[in-house]
Parts: structure tokens; C-alpha cells; sequence
């Protein structure tokens, strides 16, 4: 394994700043006054399956402020969740969020540890193998979702659901993101919009904020690329300025860039052109 200080300065963006010390846009402002930014962890999945720590510290680095992981069962990457919590705050970052496949069964432990490691939110990914077959499956879908997000506010845990692309293809003559927003309790439950998807599928998600304003408390900045794959934000077709002129009636809260295809390079030198990108034009 390759040790930190070489790690670092492998991650060099086409600019040639190298990644060792902060990027020539973070150097030039200020930490005070530096926008917070997110970022979800399955952006760099390859590269924190082999560095979890190294990784992190890239990140921390380029400049983002929190983390939203995934595939938390009570852990994270076989790390207890005090212990990865502590890991991402000595470095700066901020362990806010993850996905989780989250149940009725799961949901008070999950959510106490997820409160003692000091998250604020747990966010169900997709319907995680649930029936989607019909109309009903939704609503009962929605159902369980109602009983995670009482069991969560409980225990102080804010729970959310992340779209993917299947919700906007009609099922029984109904789309299954309506039925799953309209069924559900806007005081348990929040949505967290993936704009490439909503864009993928040519929905435009500002009649939802206008519709069930206050619902959208976390968001997946995502863009689409021409070729259908998802790209570094600003390089593809999602109107982000549109999007960010509306969060106050959203209800943002925070935003987690997300990026699975990488044209314009290795995964780290895109989460940087991203970050770039979004303190220079949206926030």
C-alpha cells in the first residue's frame, strides 16, 4: 500500500494542482468562508474499498465539508459507527448521512447508533428488493416507510428516501415518486432528489417543490451527461441554477455531489472539478 504522502500527490487535477495541499480555488478563500459542500461516498467506492482513510483525507483536502456514506447494517465498511463517525471528524468531514437498507425490523437500532455516532439522517436508497410490480406495492412501500420515519423521529434521526429512475414510469396508470410522496407523512419522511435521474427520465422537479414544499432536505447533485452516464456537475444538461434558485422551497438542507461515470478522469480528480464547479456557480 502506498503510503499518505505519496497517495496525495498522486491526485493531480489536468490543471496540475496537486492534491498534497489544498486545490488553487480552495487556497484562494478563506476557511471561514468556505461554502459546505457533501459528497456521497459511492462517488470514490473503488478507491475506499482500497484506502478507506487515505481516501477520506483527499476529500477533506479538495475541500468538501461532509460525507454522506452508504451501505450502512450498523456499521460502515466493517468500521463501528463511532469509530468511522471519529475517523471522517479528524479530518474535518462531517459524517451527516448514509444510505442504508433500512426496515421496520432495523430501523430503532439502526437509528440509535446512527444518533450516537452523531448522523443526522438515514436514507433508504431505492425500494431495496421490495415489490414494485403494481400500484399497491408502492402504497404498502410507502406504509413501512411511514413506520421507519416514526421510529426514527423518535430517537431524533431524520429519514429520507433517494429516487432512482424506475419511480417515474408509470405503474397501473400511476407514477410510482407520486404515490410514494403523496402516501407518505411529510413529518417523518423527506425525499432526497436525484436530479440525473429526474433528468434522465425529462422530469423537471420544481413542480414537486411547489407541490410538497419543504420535502427535499438533502440532495444528490448529479449531472447527465450526452451519453446518458452521469459526468462531473456543470458538464452535462441538468439546469443546476434553476434547481438552487428554488431550495429554499424545497427545504434544502444539505447537498452530496454524486458521480458514477468518470470521462473526465479518475474519480477523485472529478469530485474536485465538481466541488470547483459548484462553489463558482451555484452557492
Amino acid at each position: 500500500m502506498q503510503s499518505r504522502r505519496n497517495f496525495l500527490k498522486s491526485l493531480s487535477l489536468f490543471t496540475g494542482t496537486a492534491a498534497l495541499g489544498l486545490s488553487s480555488a480552495c487556497k484562494t478563500q478563506p476557511a471561514a468562508e468556505r461554502k459546505e459542500v457533501g459528497i456521497q461516498l459511492w462517488t470514490v467506492r473503488d478507491e475506499l474499498g482500497e484506502t478507506i482513510l487515505q481516501t477520506l483525507e483527499a476529500l477533506a483536502v479538495m475541500g468538501y465539508s461532509s460525507i454522506e456514506a452508504f451501505g450502512y447494517d450498523g456499521r460502515f465498511y466493517g468500521i463501528e459507527a463511532r469509530e468511522f463517525s471519529k475517523m471522517c471528524s479528524d479530518l474535518g468531514l462531517k459524517l451527516l448521512s448514509t444510505h442504508t437498507g433500512i426496515t421496520d425490523e432495523n430501523a430503532l437500532e439502526y437509528a440509535e447508533i446512527a444518533l450516537d455516532a452523531g448522523l443526522e439522517y438515514l436514507v433508504l436508497p431505492s425500494l431495496m428488493g421490495r415489490p414494485r410490480g403494481t400500484a399497491d406495492d408502492f402504497r404498502r412501500a410507502a406504509e413501512e416507510m411511514n413506520r421507519i420515519g416514526e421510529t426514527c423521529k423518535k430517537t431524533g434521526i431524520k429519514f429520507g428516501y433517494h429516487n432512482h429512475d424506475f419511480e417515474f414510469t408509470e405503474v397501473d396508470g400511476e407514477l410510482p415518486y407520486d404515490i410514494l410522496i403523496s402516501e407518505t407523512d411529510p413529518e417523518t419522511v423527506f425525499f432526497q432528489p436525484d436530479f440525473y435521474f429526474f433528468a434522465k427520465e425529462k422530469v423537471d422537479p420544481l413542480p414537486y417543490f411547489k407541490a410538497y414544499p419543504g420535502r427535499f432536505l438533502t440532495w444528490h447533485v448529479k449531472d447527465l451527461a450526452n451519453d446518458g452516464s452521469s459526468c462531473v456537475v456543470g458538464n452535462g444538461s441538468v439546469d443546476f441554477a434553476a434547481i438552487m434558485e428554488q431550495k429554499k422551497l424545497a427545504g434544502l438542507e444539505y447537498i452530496f455531489v454524486e458521480q458514477e461515470k468518470y470521462a473526465e478522469g479518475t474519480p477523485l480528480q472529478c469530485a474536485e472539478l465538481s466541488l470547483n464547479y459548484i462553489r463558482k456557480n451555484l452557492i
